[in-house]
């Protein structure tokens, strides 16, 4: 099988999406580009996860043909495609339909950076789309102009995308952004919430991606 490891690492992020409530049933995906090959491991189309297989994940180049795979893939996989040719820095992207970030994406509002948890994996706000149907143009294009050079963007009145360096990356940023969109909602009820500033939130960000942690020994 081609990019066994890839496409088990893509499966196993699926099913992480699952456990920690961002997805149901046959929603949301996971996808990775192999950075040598170019090729894109992504969850195919419509079917539940916890009933696939590393082979039931599906390969495309990047111009979206199959390589390899007995299902369709995910059915925005043009989008993922073009994030991809987009940002060559990214190599993993996570779409989910979690609850508190998906009500941003409904009422047509950004999430503004407001743990320091979250200025650390984002660096930014995070913007969301107009709404358009997959089928449209717009669907293709929109996100990719939102999200710049982040690391997330809402989908109108659909869901949302993370992305990162590796599948770790983007899950972390998923599961980061869903809490603090809960914690946002929370905090408007009790009063005005603090936002972080743009240079905090770039600040925060510089620190945990370049100082913080244990430094690598070669």
């Amino acid at each position: 099988m081609v990019l066994e490891k890839l496409r088990n690492e893509v499966l196993e992020t699926a099913l992480a999406l699952a456990r920690y409530g961002l997805v149901w049933m046959a929603g949301g995906t996971a996808a990775a580009r192999d950075p040598e090959s170019g090729w894109v491991a992504m969850t195919p189309s419509g079917l539940a996860y916890d009933g696939l297989n590393a082979a039931d994940i599906v390969l495309v180049d990047m111009d979206g043909n199959l390589v390899e795979g007995h299902y369709k893939p995910s059915c925005a996989s043009e989008l993922w495609v073009r994030f991809f040719r987009r940002r060559p820095d990214l190599n993993a992207i996570v779409h989910t339909h979690s609850c508190y970030a998906t009500a941003f994406a409904v009422a047509g509002q950004s999430i503004p950076i407001v743990t320091e948890t979250q200025a650390d994996w984002f660096g930014e706000p995070i913007k969301t789309t107009p709404y358009a149907h997959v089928e449209d143009e717009a669907f293709l294009s929109a996100p990719l102009e939102a999200l710049g050079n982040g690391f997330g963007v809402l989908l109108g009145r659909h869901g949302v995308l993370t992305f990162g360096k590796n599948l770790h990356d983007a899950l972390e940023r998923a599961v980061t952004l869903e809490e603090a969109a809960k914690t946002y909602t929370m905090a408007c009820l009790l009063g005005k919430p603090r936002i972080f500033a743009e240079e905090e939130a770039r600040r925060s960000f510089d620190f945990y991606h370049n100082r913080y942690g244990q430094e690598q020994k070669g």
